[in-house]
């Protein structure tokens, strides 16, 4: 009897599973590394962020440990942009403005009716009207604004960093109504 041999074994791979193999490798590979990529360029876009948040945090600790005189001519002349020492490509901005509330007398309800204008209401409508303004008035010498901006020269980015600041030496006037 005649054996035969069988051209076509099996037992190797053949060129197209190679190319297959290679394909979903190199497709895993450049996943890999664009991931590995993207994740570096985050994080150090994320360590720049934080150091700018980190600079203005000095900033504004520094503003609330030694404040300005609060003064009316302080919103005008407190806009100004200075380099840090320790980092010179690196500058700062900051910004103070007083609390400006709204005309919280229009809150109340005016809409009552004719029959109700007797002098109990309107004593009372007076009373909460004198209340609002001293509220407005003396909200307004105790709550200043500050906002810090640092800016890296470099790129370009900035952060922005607010607090609010409280001035103990305001003249309150609690007699006002």
């Amino acid at each position: 009897m005649v054996k035969r041999v069988n051209v076509y074994s099996h037992s190797g791979m053949t060129l197209i599973e190679v190319m297959i193999a290679m394909a979903l490798f190199s497709v895993f590979i450049v996943a890999f590394f664009s991931s590995q990529g993207q994740t570096l360029f985050d994080s150090t876009r994320i360590k720049k962020e934080l150091f700018l948040k980190d600079l203005a945090e000095l900033k504004i600790n520094e503003i609330i440990v030694n404040p300005p005189p609060f003064k009316d001519s302080l919103t005008s002349a407190s806009k100004e942009t200075k380099a840090f020492e320790d980092y010179p490509n690196y500058t700062y901005t900051i910004e103070i403005k007083k609390l400006t509330i709204p005309d919280l007398s229009k809150l109340m309800n005016n809409s009552e009716s004719e029959d109700s204008n007797d002098d109990q209401d309107a004593q009372q409508a007076d009373v909460k009207q004198r209340v609002l303004k001293a509220f407005k008035d003396n909200m307004e010498k105790m709550i200043w604004q500050a906002q810090v901006t640092v800016e890296d020269k470099d790129s370009g980015e900035k952060y922005f960093l607010n607090t609010w600041l409280y001035n103990n030496k305001a003249n309150i006037n609690v007699q006002a109504f």
